[in-house]
């Protein structure tokens, strides 16, 4: 009982701060606090809205090419399971197999709404608003003055974001991990010399996240750091209880992956890890690589990053003290981390790897806000002033992506599942990278031309498509496609970058021999 009370207690973990408060004072403060909390509540309900609506045109992010993918090849196993009665589909594209969580979360969500790419999307957003709330009590735990302003505005400055508002409402295993990792900073605060059941909830939690998605590694050196920084001085009694988790976290995923080998699943097991590992880093390109990730870096906010890049440095000339928060300490290592991890993608990540680093970049500078107000009130001020820019400039991005929303591609899949339904005695199957995408909005079944464990010439002929969905033109020197003719049914203007478009729905038919 006292150690779950342990667990349980919800005092920061830091020196709290207070004094008395004019009455006055204290009523402005009162109502800017629910003056916030009011935006931030409308800000995560818009969310929600127009979620058929396509990916913004005209965004920085527009190379990303989840949006016409991902959201698909994620939530393929969960479609086919409903479609064609189960996960997997021999000799294509399974990654659900090396990363089951996501797929698991959206079978159990279309048991009750069917294949529906509006419940895929309403459940990542839903993902990304639960993330605000852990991000508000992390802050609340360690901000020095002990207001909740700090926190208010971590939750204000994600719920504001662009960045975090596009890709939060694509159906993609990103928001997931952010919430996890947030989650799992979260537990590790609560680690204590006299309680263990933090630790002992980190030893599943782990396992989930990288089965969530693999590359999420990255980001747990940030949730070791907040668990040492509980357990301070005794490095025995964290040592041995980080070597036992690490322990259980290999246990657990090495019998899981003996069970998939041992369910004949393992060639789709290696494929997935064959078709995302990096190449070999050019080493001599260092510094242009990591010029090139600064740069791009500012996907995620053109005013948050060079915001929290000067509050660093101020933080490291003038307010030395604020490196003591272990909240903090752990932000930076989530950033540099995933940073290392971008690097060695080389020049091939796309703007969604960086929405990791979002939350820990907000997480920072309120921080470091908290902690100017204490003892630096001039560089208190214009930090504020810049976030109060920041949020003008934000709020007005968000609406005119709302108010400039478009329904391309959605309204093409609708037009093509009106077509493949429309042909009864044609088979039904789509061929395609953008297949399993298609999948997801209509139902219709589909495989992947690019990815998979068979050939494209095997597997043409193990399942003899009807349907052939393409972005330009059919490639003319492809001896995979030659057995079939095709005729071009329907061409879609999709998007506002040439890589993709147009959108061709071409009916296959095998020729005579």
């Amino acid at each position: 009982m006292l150690v779950s009370l342990t667990f349980m207690k919800t005092e920061s973990p830091l020196p709290v701060q207070t004094g008395p408060i004019a009455s006055p004072a204290r009523r402005v403060t009162i109502w800017l606090k629910r003056s916030l909390l009011l935006l931030t509540l409308l800000l995560c309900s818009l969310r929600f809205s127009y979620l058929n609506a396509d990916f913004p045109n005209n965004s920085p992010w527009s190379v990303d090419q989840a949006k016409f993918t991902d959201e698909g090849w994620w939530a393929n196993a969960a479609v086919m399971h409903y479609v064609v009665g189960h996960w997997n589909i021999p000799g294509d594209y399974n990654p659900a197999v090396a990363v089951p969580i996501w797929p698991l979360l959206l079978t159990a969500i279309f048991h009750f709404t069917g294949v529906n790419i509006l419940a895929a999307r309403a459940t990542s957003v839903a993902i990304s608003i639960a993330t605000m709330a852990i991000v508000f009590v992390l802050v609340r735990r360690y901000s020095r003055s002990g207001s909740d302003l700090p926190a208010i505005l971590s939750a204000l400055l994600l719920a504001a974001s662009p960045f975090g508002f596009v890709f939060s409402r694509l159906a993609i295993l990103d928001s997931s991990v952010v919430f996890q990792f947030c989650l799992l900073l979260l537990i590790a605060s609560f680690i204590s010399n006299t309680s263990w059941i933090p630790f002992a909830t980190l030893a599943p939690l782990i396992p989930v996240l990288i089965l969530t998605k693999t590359t999420a590694l990255a980001l747990l050196p940030a949730v070791f750091w907040i668990a040492w920084a509980a357990m301070k001085p005794r490095l025995t009694s964290y040592l041995r209880a980080t070597l036992l988790l690490c322990a259980c976290v290999a246990l657990t995923l090495s019998i899981y992956v003996a069970v998939v080998f041992s369910h004949g699943f393992g060639p789709d097991y290696l494929n997935f890890f064959s078709v995302n590992l990096p190449g070999e880093i050019p080493w001599r390109r260092s510094p242009e690589i990591i010029a090139g990730i600064f740069r791009d870096s500012l996907w995620i906010d053109p005013i948050l990053c060079p915001l929290a890049l000067l509050v660093a440095i101020g933080a490291a000339l003038r307010a030395r003290r604020l490196w003591s928060n272990p909240l903090l300490v752990a932000s930076w290592i989530a950033i540099v981390c995933q940073a290392i991890f971008i690097f060695t993608r080389q020049n091939d990540y796309p703007p969604r790897y960086f929405l990791a680093m979002l939350a820990p970049i907000v997480i920072a500078i309120v921080l470091a806000v908290d902690e100017f107000k204490l003892s630096h009130r001039r560089a208190y001020s214009l930090t504020m002033l810049a976030i109060a820019i920041l949020l003008i400039v934000n709020i007005t991005t968000i609406l005119s992506f709302q108010r400039n929303r478009t329904y391309q591609f959605y309204g093409a899949a609708t037009s093509i599942a009106n077509i493949v339904k429309g042909d009864p005695g044609h088979n039904r199957l789509i061929l395609g990278v953008s297949g399993s995408q298609l999948s997801l909005m209509t139902g219709l079944p589909s495989i992947n031309d690019a990815y998979g464990t068979q050939d494209l010439g095997s597997k043409l002929l193990a399942y003899r498509p009807g349907w052939y969905l393409v972005w330009h033109e059919i490639p003319p020197n492809e001896p995979a496609l030659s057995p079939f003719q095709f005729k071009k049914v329907a061409t879609y203007t999709v998007f506002d970058d040439d890589d993709r478009n147009p959108l061709i729905l071409y009916r296959m038919e095998q020729r005579s021999r």
